[in-house]
C-alpha cells in the first residue's frame, strides 16, 4: 500500500476529518466563533449526511470513541479537585438536586403538553415524558466545558460549580442507563457494581499516579515529546484497566462482578489524577 500511495481507509477518513476541522477551527477562530462550533460542523460535512467523504459506519465509530476519549482526558487535566472540592456544600446540593428536579420539570412539561392537546401519539407512550425529562436534565459535558475553556471561565466560582454539576450529571446518567431496560422492575444492584467499579478505578489511578507516574515523568522531563508520550499512554493504561476490570476480576478470583467502566469515564479519571503535577 505505501509502495502505490495508498492509504488504509482508517488513516484516509482521520485525514479528511483532521484536514477540515483544522481549516474551520482557523476561520472560526478568526470570525470569533467558538472553535467546537467548527468540529462539529466538520463531522457534519465530512460524514454520510454532508459530502459523504466518510460513510465507513466502523471508521466513524473509531474516530468518534478515539475523539472523545481523547478530548475528556484534556478535560480531566483542566480539572483541579482541591478547587473543586473548595465549593463545598454548594457543588455538592445542586448536584444531588440539578438532575432530579430538571427531570421533573421536563416530565411536567410533556404533561402540560399532552393536557394542552399538543404532541397528540408522539407524546401518548408510558415512559415519554420521563425519557423527555432525561434529555431536558442532562448537559453536554464537551460543549460546556470547552466553552468555559475559550472564555477563560473554567477556573472561576462559576466554571467550577458547571464542572462539578457536569460530573455529577455523568453519575445520574450511570444510573439512568442502569434502570432504563427495567422501569417496571428496576434493580439497585447494577448501579451500586457500576458505581464501584468507577471508584475501584480511581483508587487503582490514584495510588499509580501518586506513587508512580511522577517519577516518571521526572526522568523525562526535559524532553517535552516523551512527556506527551508517555500522558497518553497513562490515558490508554487507565482507559484499559477500565474496561476491562470485568476480566481482571475473572482472571484473578474468578468472578465476575460486572464492573466495567466506561472508556470516556476512565479517560476522565485519568486526567483528573495527574491534572495536579508539575509537569
Amino acid at each position: 500500500m505505501a509502495s502505490s500511495g495508498a492509504l488504509s481507509s482508517l488513516v484516509q477518513d482521520i485525514g479528511i476529518c483532521i484536514v477540515l476541522a483544522g481549516v474551520l477551527a482557523i476561520i472560526f477562530t478568526r470570525l470569533k466563533i467558538p472553535e467546537i462550533a467548527a468540529f462539529l460542523i466538520a463531522g457534519v460535512v465530512v460524514g454520510p449526511v454532508g459530502t459523504g467523504l466518510v460513510t465507513d459506519p466502523a471508521n466513524i465509530e473509531t474516530i468518534s470513541e478515539l475523539g472523545l476519549i481523547l478530548l475528556l482526558y484534556l478535560i480531566g487535566l483542566e480539572i483541579d479537585i482541591r478547587k473543586l472540592f473548595a465549593s463545598g456544600r454548594i457543588l455538592v446540593v445542586s448536584g444531588l438536586l440539578q438532575y432530579p428536579l430538571s427531570i421533573l420539570f421536563g416530565v411536567a412539561a410533556a404533561w402540560l403538553l399532552l393536557q394542552a392537546g399538543v404532541g397528540g401519539e408522539l407524546l401518548q407512550g408510558r415512559y415519554t415524558p420521563l425519557y423527555i425529562g432525561f434529555v431536558v436534565a442532562a448537559s453536554s459535558t464537551l460543549l460546556v466545558v470547552k466553552l468555559f475553556q475559550e472564555s477563560f471561565q473554567l477556573d472561576t466560582e462559576a466554571g467550577r460549580i458547571a464542572l462539578g454539576l457536569l460530573i455529577f450529571q455523568d453519575f445520574w446518567a450511570i444510573a439512568v442507563l442502569a434502570v432504563q431496560p427495567s422501569f417496571n422492575t428496576p434493580e439497585i444492584t447494577p448501579i451500586l457494581l457500576s458505581l464501584a467499579g468507577i471508584g475501584l478505578l480511581i483508587a487503582i489511578a490514584v495510588v499509580i499516579a501518586r506513587f508512580i507516574i511522577p517519577v516518571g515523568f521526572k526522568w523525562v522531563a526535559r524532553r517535552p515529546e516523551v512527556v506527551f508520550a508517555g500522558a497518553v499512554s497513562w490515558c490508554f493504561l487507565v482507559v484499559l484497566i477500565g474496561v476491562n476490570l470485568d476480566f481482571l476480576g475473572e482472571w484473578l478470583f474468578g468472578i465476575n462482578l460486572h464492573m466495567t467502566v466506561g472508556p470516556e469515564m476512565g479517560a476522565l479519571i485519568a486526567g483528573a489524577t495527574i491534572a495536579s503535577l508539575p509537569y
